[in-house]
């Protein structure tokens, strides 16, 4: 399709060198925009603010991101492990 162009809601690009954190800006060549969650990420419950979240101290992992979700998003589609789970130390 020669003549398609994209929506731009999101632009898929490579990480720059050193990578960068969902939420962060980055200027990769002459563009900038803000890093998202990638889909395939492992994503985790954070049961104090009851959120879907990175994994990290006292969350509780849960599954894999299935579609990217920038910062701030209010949904992420996430293929749950199906395994029990404990907190992060």
């Amino acid at each position: 399709m020669k003549n398609y162009i994209q929506e731009g809601r999101m632009i898929t690009l490579a990480a720059p060198a050193g990578g960068v954190t969902s939420g962060d800006g980055v200027m990769v060549g002459a563009l900038f925009g803000v890093a998202s969650k990638i889909a395939g990420d492992p994503v985790a419950w954070d049961d104090t603010a009851k959120e879907v979240s990175v994994p990290g101290t006292d969350r509780y992992p849960i599954g894999i991101a299935i579609e990217a979700a920038g910062n701030g998003a209010t949904i992420v589609r996430v293929r749950l492990d199906g395994i029990a789970t404990a907190a992060a130390a």
